[in-house]
């Protein structure tokens, strides 16, 4: 009975001594996740991260591995190169860091026999997912344990739970990173819509023997549309429709600039010509402004003389303006000019003369109109909008410009934010 007795006495003590030394565990982990969860800063974690979990397994070395572009790359290391993991092969044709994002479970391999180039023997591996229940962001791998000995469940188990910490840590960081991005692009679209604000004519002068309506619709994301009427007496006026390729605050830059000269140019020189405005217009935008090979902007200048019955344009790039030639009662594309502004210095544009009489009227609109979409991803096009010219200038321009808005929503009903792009628009008729 006395052996009995003390056999309980050593199993009792033995199991509190486990019991302690497992709290003692637990008390580490929960602290070292409290620390993970509270770095906002994914490269600092991941450092962190990998010399707390080579220590919780009395690990040699190892590396974590993150996902990017359905890649992964090595982000953190611990005694060795990420070139050399790629080495550690699970199967034939499969690493084990691949195997084990790709399964998303944790891979132990044991009694193994393997020497790197550097002279590295390695006996033992425990490679494991970086994951929350939704997502799985990376792997880490650590190799061989400074004991000796070979990794274990209770190994796998205390892994897995310090990675749950770094899974949340780097869900965290991302969720505030995005939060900040979507700050930061909320503030670009602030600025830029201030810009474009102060560019757009708040109201147009009267003309005597002109009507004239411009309205601008904007979108989710500010665009680099504008317009402006330059009067430069009472029977003579610059009429202007533009697009800069971007959107935000790049594009309202580019269109405070070339709206800048274009005045300028007016100012200094009322008798210039349409095609030399637009020539002076491209050189100094592409010369002094644009640096970006993918931004430009697209224009098309009018001049109007009443008196003369006139209408002089240069298009450069933009869709054609429609012209409604009451006399022949037909819409007539105005496409002389050349192309695209801010791209290529040294361009000669032409210009063309129109005759403009009562009755007479112009439509000029921004591609925004034309490539709205519908729900099976149709664009509004040029054909439906020498359509609605035809049906409804008529109307007084404002409210033509109002009409215009109601075919595009119409047309385009049911469709998210993203197949609407913003758009300007302007009719001009002689009465």
């Amino acid at each position: 009975m006395e052996n009995v007795k003390n056999t309980e006495n050593i199993n009792s003590d033995d199991l509190f001594s486990a019991l302690a030394e497992q709290k003692a565990n637990l008390h580490d982990l929960a602290t070292m996740g409290a620390v993970i969860t509270s770095i906002q800063d994914t490269d600092r974690v991941l450092s962190v991260v990998m010399e707390m979990a080579t220590r919780v397994v009395n690990g040699e070395v190892g590396s974590i591995f993150l996902e990017e572009n359905e890649t992964l790359v090595g982000k953190a290391s611990w005694g060795m190169t990420y070139d050399f993991v790629d080495t550690l092969l699970y199967s034939e044709n499969q690493t084990i860091t691949s195997y084990c994002f790709e399964h998303q479970k944790t891979v132990i391999l044991s009694e193994l026999d393997v020497k790197s180039d550097d002279g590295l023997s390695i006996d033992s591996i425990i490679c494991a997912p970086i994951k929350t229940m939704e997502h799985c962001y990376g792997v880490i791998i650590i190799i061989n344990k400074i004991d000796g000995s070979f990794y274990t469940d209770e190994n796998k188990e205390t892994l897995e739970l310090l990675l749950s910490f770094l899974a949340v840590a780097i869900e965290n960081s991302n969720l505030v990173k995005e939060r900040l991005d979507r700050q930061k692009v909320e503030q670009e679209m602030a600025i830029a819509k201030q810009i474009q604000e102060t560019i757009l004519p708040q109201n147009i002068d009267e003309t005597e023997g002109l009507q004239v309506g411009a309205m601008y619709f904007p979108a989710r994301d500010v665009g680099g549309d504008f317009y402006d009427v330059i009067k430069l007496d009472e029977k003579n006026l610059i009429v202007l429709m533009g697009d800069v390729s971007n959107k935000g605050v790049p594009a309202a830059l580019v269109m405070s600039a070339a709206s800048a000269i274009i005045k300028s140019s007016v100012k200094q020189h009322p008798e210039i010509s349409i095609a030399e405005l637009a020539a002076i217009t491209n050189d100094t935008l592409a010369n002094e402004i644009i640096k970006d090979r993918e931004m430009f902007v697209t224009l098309f200048y009018c001049k109007i003389e009443l008196e003369n019955e006139r209408l002089t344009y240069t298009n450069a790039g933009h869709l054609p303006g429609l012209y409604w030639n009451s006399e022949k009662e037909k819409i007539e594309q105005l496409l002389v000019g050349g192309p695209i502004v801010g791209q290529f210095p040294g361009i000669k544009y032409k210009e063309e003369v129109c005759t403009l009489r009562k009755g007479d009227s112009l439509f000029l609109f921004t591609d925004g109109l034309t490539e709205s979409a519908d729900n099976k991803n149709q664009l509004f096009g040029l054909e439906r909008a020498e359509q609605v010219f035809s049906t409804e200038r008529s109307l007084p321009p404002q409210e033509f410009c109002l009409r215009v808005k109601e075919w595009v929503e119409n047309f385009t009903v049911g469709c998210s934010e993203d197949m609407v792009d913003d758009f300007t628009i302007m009719e001009i008729k002689v009465d």
